[in-house]
C-alpha cells in the first residue's frame, strides 16, 4: 500500500510540472485541385480531415477509394449521400485515381 501512495504521489509530482517553453506548431494546408465539385469534397471530407490524408494515399484505383469511402461511411459515419458518394468517387479518380 505504501508502494502505491509513493507512486501516486511521484506521478502527482511529475503532473504538477509546468512547461515554461513557447511551444509554436507548425500550419500545413494541403491543396487539391479546385473543379466544380470542390465543394462535396469540402462538405464531405475536409471536416474530419485534411486533404494531406488524401494526397499522402498516392494513386490508387477505383476498388481502393470506394474502400474508403465506404468505411468514412459506415465505420466513422461520415454523412456521405449516395448522390455525393458518387461525386467523391469521380474527384477521387479523376485527381488521384490509377487504371488497373
Amino acid at each position: 500500500m505504501k508502494k502505491f501512495f509513493l507512486v501516486f504521489a511521484l506521478l502527482g509530482t511529475l503532473q504538477a510540472k509546468t512547461y515554461t517553453k513557447d511551444v509554436v506548431m507548425p500550419n500545413m494546408s494541403f491543396s487539391i485541385p479546385v473543379d466544380k465539385n470542390i465543394i462535396v469534397m469540402q462538405r464531405n471530407c475536409q471536416w474530419c480531415h485534411s486533404y494531406g490524408y488524401i494526397i499522402n494515399m498516392g494513386k490508387q484505383n477505383e476498388a481502393f477509394w470506394r474502400h474508403i469511402v465506404h468505411k468514412m461511411r459506415d465505420t466513422f459515419k461520415a454523412p456521405i449521400s449516395e448522390q455525393d458518394e458518387k461525386i467523391v468517387l469521380e474527384y477521387l479518380m479523376k485527381y488521384f485515381g490509377k487504371q488497373d
